[in-house]
């Protein structure tokens, strides 16, 4: 017999007639989650008139996603992201999800993730080359510019022309606000209205896809094998199953997906890592140690390796600044946890900011201490620490978005120290992720001898 009770769990403060939490997610979504830590294992939020659970022990978000991933399906706000995504990696579930995520994997093995290096070196310093000494540049702009500029050259390996370009940068930042905003609407009918933001986005979400589909057209028009990007490579992938390829409309959802993913996660992360560098100049200085001590030439992924400091700043400020906004599952059907039954069709939601700043888990979690990632420190609980969430659902470029972020940040760090502009305050702005707003930095070039800087390519 059960011995799970019907006592509901705790419900977080704040909660509004209607709208439920909604609003607070939509204000102060960091201020919002940071306090739920307090909670042991549950809390109940509202986005709407039903509740969802907050999982804010780790043992638990590894048995939703990972050991009973099986008894939960993607929630709500994967439904309502449809419209901007179709039905990609991030939307899609089931059969349909395990046949495109084995057709897509050989993209995202190292061997190839190893060959991006260079290119993600080569505009890392085109890019910081054009900042002047004493110049002060939006951080958070700079990395968003910078690692669409990474994910498209990945992604089509040709350089876009001008008007393809212009299409994508202007919409990425519109489409990503409005899924958020799409996500947290507790009553489904803000979207609907004529708002002159919902014109736009509209207008944005148009503009991406015909750019999208005007791409996989002229890819289709000529032989797949002159181009090793990860365009020809789901155009050329077989189900090995069935033998069958993806659709154009199936490569195309793909495609958005990526480029959703591959810009606003990772720039996000990076401007927060340089935020942090430039309120811990200790640390910036031990990486940069590490920088002139390893670095002898082009990076490649053999360097990155080596990078191990580098990479602990990464984890650290991916921990506490985790650029992931929040997950929802829903039950199948009747499941216990914590000893609460819950009926099914629950949802329960998972944001690996609860987690990670967590003092049950991370002590002092507001403290940005690399040493705690030191490898004869204990180790923390498993599902305590997943900035690319787990199970079969985990973000299928995570070694791509660790290459990047090692190679920016090595390529950055190596020639510039970003300082802190007086007097600027920086806060978190949720979008589909969680990046600083308002991050003004001075520009300030490292006093070191001349040597080759990691550029991906060799100076004459």
């Amino acid at each position: 017999m059960s011995s799970a009770t019907h006592i509901s769990p705790p419900v977080a403060p704040g909660r509004l007639p209607v709208i439920g939490h909604a609003l607070h997610l939509w204000r102060r979504p960091l201020e919002f989650l940071d306090a739920l830590t307090a909670h042991d294992q549950l809390v109940a939020v509202h986005l709407g008139p039903s509740p969802s659970y907050v999982l804010v022990g780790p043992e638990l978000v590894h048995r939703v996603l990972v050991t009973d991933a099986a008894r939960y399906a993607k929630g709500r706000s994967f439904e309502k992201l449809h419209d901007y995504l179709g039905q990609g990696l991030a939307t899609s579930e089931g059969p349909f999800h395990l046949r495109q995520r084995r057709m897509m994997q050989p993209a995202f093995h190292h061997v190839q993730i190893a060959q991006h290096v260079s290119t993600m070196a080569r505009l890392a310093a085109e890019r910081s080359e054009s900042w002047r000494p004493g110049q002060i540049i939006d951080v958070t702009r700079e990395m968003r510019d910078l690692s669409l500029a990474i994910v498209t050259a990945t992604l089509f390996s040709t350089a876009l022309d001008d008007n393809l370009a212009a299409d994508i940068h202007h919409a990425m930042p519109i489409v990503l606000r409005g899924m958020y905003t799409r996500v947290l609407d507790p009553t489904d009918l803000w979207h609907r209205m004529p708002t002159p933001g919902n014109r736009r986005l509209a207008d944005a979400s148009r503009r991406l896809r015909a750019a999208i589909d005007h791409l996989i057209r002229t890819r289709r028009e000529g032989p797949l094998t002159e181009h090793h990007d990860v365009l020809s490579m789901l155009l050329r992938a077989q189900d090995d199953d069935s033998g069958e390829a993806m659709t154009d409309r199936q490569v195309h959802d793909e495609l958005i997906t990526l480029l959703v993913a591959g810009t606003d996660t990772v720039a996000g992360g990076l401007a927060w890592l340089f935020h942090e560098l430039g309120q811990h100049p200790a640390v910036d200085r031990e990486l940069h140690q590490e920088l002139r001590d390893t670095v002898t030439g082009p990076l490649d992924q053999d360097g990155l390796r080596r990078l191990r400091y580098t990479r602990r700043v990464i984890d650290e400020a991916l921990r506490m600044r985790n650029p992931g906004g929040i997950t929802i599952r829903r039950a199948v059907d009747d499941v216990e946890l914590c000893g609460y039954h819950f009926p099914g069709g629950t949802e329960f939601i998972f944001s690996a900011l609860v987690l990670h700043r967590n003092p049950r888990y991370f002590p002092g979690p507001l403290r940005f201490d690399p040493d705690r990632w030191l490898p004869d420190r204990a180790p923390v609980p498993r599902g305590a620490f997943v900035p690319f969430g787990a199970g079969s659902h985990m973000c299928i470029g995570e070694s791509y978005a660790r290459a990047e972020m090692t190679t920016v940040a090595a390529t950055i760090a190596s020639r510039w120290r970003l300082e802190p502009v007086p007097g600027t305050r920086v806060r978190g702005v949720m979008t589909s992720t969680n990046s600083p707003g308002d991050l003004r930095m001075r520009v300030r070039a490292r006093e070191e001898p001349k040597r080759d800087r990691p550029t991906g390519h060799r100076h004459p």
